[in-house]
């Protein structure tokens, strides 16, 4: 059977262009996801070409059904890999699946915050395709829903973005700084988890300014009061974060504003503290911390601690 020049059968092509029938519809975007859905193997890539075309005019629609399973649908393709990421952000429709991010039915939103999340997860090309397509201007308010496991996702998907490279880190910190501070203070311990994931990303590839602006945006105070937080991974990662600003801030004046800090919102008495815990790994990086930077040891490579029990 002969295409229509799109790479696709014309009787695919015909029948979704005529969508007089919604429950004709639902069920062609219910079969196009549950084929998208197989992952071993993963459709081929000549079966994706073929899919996206149509799933690509499904997703104009506004039948919530048929938008759900369509979202789906690309989330699963999405999830495959950068191979997978590119042909459906070469598509054109990044910015209608940035739209979708912000619907009111959660059975749309969250797929598509799975898709836009697998999306820049992918390569730094395909995440600035994203970024291009004003997804982190609505991410901001996708962070602000109600519902906690709606910002756990849009938490996920602005770590992915601060895995890449400066300038995009750039592009978020403008964007997203603000809310993410606040999220450290007030959201679900769930939700600051993947907060604290977006801060070590951030700072491992930050640069000098970048280092400094995150370590004095208001992160600090919200984040020491993380190290008595009940989830073990989330102090170990805290921990992280203090210690690598302490130890890659290299402008001195910097690094002791930093430390002055720590010292006002009680930091140094819960990392000692720590140093105590029953878990190996919280108490060794509180050791190494206390004995790097909070200790004199008349090499002038410390900083000057205030008496900690080591």
């Amino acid at each position: 059977m002969e295409g229509d020049g799109k790479g696709w059968p014309p009787f695919t092509f015909c029948l979704l262009c005529t969508p007089s029938q919604i429950t004709f519809l639902r069920n062609i975007s219910w079969t196009l996801s549950n084929l998208c859905r197989n992952k071993d193997p993963y459709p081929s890539e000549s079966a994706v070409r073929q899919m996206l075309p149509p799933l690509c005019q499904l997703l104009l629609h506004r039948d919530n059904e048929i938008l759900a399973d369509t979202c789906w649908a690309l989330s699963y393709l999405t999830k495959g890999g950068k191979e997978y990421i590119h042909h459906v952000a070469t598509t054109g429709i990044l910015p209608r699946l940035v739209e979708l991010m912000t619907s009111s039915e959660l059975s749309i939103s969250i797929p598509c915050l799975h898709t836009i999340g697998n999306i820049v997860a992918g390569t730094d090309e395909q995440t600035q395709m994203a970024i291009d397509a004003g997804m982190l201007k609505v991410l901001g308010q996708v962070l602000k829903h109600p519902k906690a496991s709606i910002q756990v996702l849009a938490a996920w998907t602005m770590s992915n973005v601060a895995a890449g490279p400066r300038h995009q880190v750039e592009q978020l910190l403008c964007n997203l700084l603000p809310i993410l501070v606040d999220l450290l203070r007030n959201a679900d311990l769930k939700v600051q988890k993947e907060v604290v994931c977006t801060v070590i990303n951030i700072a491992t590839g930050a640069s000098q300014d970048q280092l400094t602006l995150l370590a004095h945006s208001g992160i600090l105070e919200p984040m020491l009061s993380l190290l008595s937080a009940p989830d073990l991974e989330v102090v170990i990662i805290v921990l992280d974060i203090i210690s690598y600003l302490l130890q890659h801030i290299d402008n001195l004046q910097e690094k002791k504003r930093l430390y002055f800090q720590i010292e006002k919102f009680g930091g140094f008495e819960k990392i000692e503290c720590l140093q105590h815990h029953h878990n190996i790994s919280i108490s060794n990086s509180a050791l190494d911390i206390i004995e790097k930077y909070f200790c004199e040891d008349g090499d002038g490579d410390s900083l000057p601690g205030p008496g900690l029990r080591v």
